[in-house]
Order: structure tokens, then sequence, then C-alpha cells
């Protein structure tokens, strides 16, 4: 299986020009078989700042690939449960389940008759 990665679009704020999101496509090439799915990623405003025009398609690729942890907390502000979501591992196993799921129709049969 194959699996590339492509970054379709970022979402700026204002004339800051920071990041806050990333929208993303996951594909999968296998033998005939093809899959896919897109996200978008919001991100959160980081210890270091590049300039836009200075930002690499790499650079935002880490960005989506670093697992995102959501702590959920109850009325006393105390951590209940930690959710961590791994978007590069989550949407490689979609598309694969997906390629998974496909049938692919054999030849005809008249088609290599000589």
């Amino acid at each position: 299986m194959t699996i590339k990665w492509t970054i379709e679009k970022l979402k700026v704020t204002g004339d800051t020009n920071i990041v806050t999101q990333v929208y993303w496509r996951c594909e999968a090439v296998e033998d005939d078989k093809q899959a896919a799915c897109a996200g978008v990623r919001d991100l959160v405003l980081g210890d270091t700042f590049t300039a836009y025009d200075q930002l690499t398609e790499q650079q935002v690729l880490g960005w989506l690939f670093e697992p995102k942890v959501t702590e959920l907390k109850n009325a006393n502000g105390d951590v209940v449960e930690t959710i961590t979501h791994d978007i590069k591992a989550e949407a490689e196993a979609e598309v694969a389940a997906i390629l998974a799921q496909q049938n692919v129709d054999p030849a005809l049969p008249w088609a290599n008759v000589e």
C-alpha cells in the first residue's frame, strides 16, 4: 500500500497570517484499489513562529502528525480522562480498512484469450 499525504489548504487569522487550521487529505493505492479520507485540524498557537511565506509542507505535516491530547475534567477541574488522537495513524488505518473492503473485479474471461 502506498500512502500520500497532501495539505490542501491553510486557514490563517487576519493580518498576522498565523495558521489556525490545516485541511488535509490522505490517499492510499494498492494494486487497482484506491481510497482516501480528508479532514481539518485546528492548531493551537505554539512557542515558535514561522512566517507564512516561509512555511514548508514538511513543517505543516509535522504539526498535523503531532498527537492531539484532550483532557476531560470534572466540575472540580480534575482530569478524569485523557484522549489522544493520532491523526496520521487514524487516517492511515481508515484508508487501509477502505482498501480491505474493496473487491477488485477480475478481468473479463475473454480479455486474455489469444
